[in-house]
C-alpha cells in the first residue's frame, strides 16, 4: 500500500502527508480497520519526532495536532 511505503521512508514530510490523507478520507467515511491502524502509526510518529525536534512534551504536540486537525 502506498501510505505504508511513505510511512517506510521514515521522512516526517511523508509521515505527516499520510496523516492529513487518512484524515481527510476519515471525515467523508469510516476508515478500516487497517487505515485506523495507520493513521495511529503515522499520528504517534509524527508526535514522536515533533516532540524530539522541538523539545516539547508529547502531550503538548498530541494537543497541537488535535487542533490542527479539528474540524471546525
Amino acid at each position: 500500500r502506498d501510505y505504508l511505503e511513505k510511512i517506510k521512508t521514515g521522512s516526517v514530510f511523508e509521515i505527516a502527508s499520510v496523516l492529513r490523507d487518512l484524515f481527510i478520507l476519515k471525515v467523508d467515511k469510516n476508515l478500516s480497520f487497517g487505515e485506523r491502524k495507520m493513521m495511529d502509526t503515522a499520528k504517534n510518529l509524527l508526535v514522536k519526532e515533533i516532540s524530539v525536534a522541538s523539545k516539547s512534551d508529547e502531550t503538548k504536540i498530541e494537543q497541537d495536532l488535535q487542533t490542527i486537525f479539528s474540524v471546525q
